[in-house]
């Protein structure tokens, strides 16, 4: 049976390692006690439970009155397609009580979000550490594409 939970306290943090180990997010390993500081001092925090194991979670960073950007969405490769995901983010968004959310998406898992409500933005910018800011990672503009936008700098 599938629940939802917005419950930090019940929490085994090594196994939300391995949950994020296991999904499509997992290209870095996380560090238990760091994942617990930052759910824990996120605004909102989603929680998915296949009975008592932990299948899938995620968290939004939001200052209440204009704008919050999601983090950290994972959900075990064998859950996909169930709409658990989609369950998991209404039950996120829910918690936001504003209009603008944004979030990072794993390269290639563009369209779940789509499907989400969300719209791709033309605008974001960001400074990202070394293993999301080599061109191979999918998360920036090719090296040609930033030369030519820049030419008018």
């Amino acid at each position: 049976m599938i629940m939802y939970s917005t419950e930090k306290q019940r929490i085994d943090w090594d196994e939300a390692v391995v949950v994020f180990g296991r999904a499509p997010l997992g290209k870095r390993k996380r560090d238990p006690e760091k994942l617990r500081r930052a759910f824990e001092s996120s605004y909102a925090v989603v929680f998915v439970f296949d009975s008592d194991k932990l299948i899938g979670l995620g968290r939004a960073l939001c200052g209440g009155e204009y704008q919050a950007a999601i983090y950290d969405v994972v959900l075990l490769p064998e859950y996909h397609g169930e709409g658990i995901g989609k369950e998991l983010m209404k039950e996120l968004c829910d918690q936001l009580p504003v209009e603008n959310i944004i979030l990072y998406v794993v390269p290639g898992r563009e369209d779940f979000y789509k499907k989400c409500g969300f719209q791709k933005m033309l605008t974001a910018m960001a400074i990202l550490d070394p293993i999301m800011s080599n061109q191979e990672s999918g998360y920036i503009e090719t090296a040609i594409t930033q030369q030519k936008d820049g030419a008018d700098a």
